[in-house]
This record gives structure tokens, sequence and C-alpha cells, in this order.
């Protein structure tokens, strides 16, 4: 994609999202403050799609299910370090946008409120779960990889 098209997708986006409500997931009582990647994806396709081919989307289904009852889980799904249901779907299931921005119900209910997350997460909220706490790390260099988490091309 050519960088005029990106820009005119980008600007028709933003449009349609102050015009529109964003459809959202539901929100259980465990999680406030999250919206989850679904209403991300709305207003923000292509950084969405591009997401949604990564081991951050699928982080959840690399645990089995005893290891998804481990603390381990923490750090392979969204929100609270537990998987949360709406009744048998996980919401929170991979590092969803969330998992790195921060919660931003409050952006996906009215995208003109710009508060409450982060556009560029630090490298500390990386190292929570990119750390020798994990029985397969293999080091991790921020500026290397933060590249790979929105491969737009």
């Amino acid at each position: 994609m050519d960088i005029r098209t990106f820009v005119s997708a980008s600007v028709a986006a933003i449009a349609f999202c102050v015009a529109a409500p964003v459809a959202q997931e539901p929100v259980p009582d465990q999680a406030p403050g999250y919206s989850w990647a679904a209403s991300c994806r709305d207003c923000h396709q292509p950084v969405y799609e591009a997401w949604a081919k990564t081991k951050h989307a699928s982080a959840l289904d690399r645990l089995s299910s005893s290891e998804q009852a481990l603390p381990c889980v923490g750090c392979h799904v969204t929100g609270p370090k537990t998987r949360i249901t709406d009744g048998a779907k996980v919401v929170n299931r991979g590092v969803q946008c969330e998992a790195c921005h921060g919660g931003s119900a409050a952006h996906a209910a009215d995208p003109k409120v710009k508060t409450g997350f982060g556009k560029v997460p630090d490298e500390g909220r990386c190292v929570e779960c990119h750390s020798d706490k994990s029985p397969k790390f293999k080091g991790f260099f921020y500026a290397g990889m933060a590249a790979l988490s929105h491969p737009v091309k």
C-alpha cells in the first residue's frame, strides 16, 4: 500500500470513528476500562490486521489447558492476569492492543477521548513479560522488537 492510499484510508477511518459509535465486545465486571481488540479494529483496521498475524494475537494458544491455569497465563492475556470469559469465549485472549497501550474503553466509546492509554508503550511495559521469568526467554531487544509489533505493509 503506498503512502497516499494509507493516508486516505486512515483519514476515512478516523472520520468514520468520529461519526459512528464503535461496536464493542462486552466488558466483564472483572476488567473495567478495557474494550478488547475488536473495538480497535473498527478504526485502526490496517494495524489490527497486522497485529492479528503476530504471535501476540495467538499468545494464549501457545499454552496448554493446564498451563492456562498457572500464573504464566498473565503474559498471554490482556488486562487482568487471568482468563476472562463471556460464555465460552475468552475476551482477553492474547496480547491485545490494550496489553501494550493501556485500557481504552473510554476512547472506544468516544474517539475524541485521548486519555488513559499510550500511543507508544515504553520498554518497561514489554519487559513485564519478555524477561527471564519466561521459561523460553532468549533475550529481548526493545528497539529491534518494537517495529515487529505493527508490521503494516
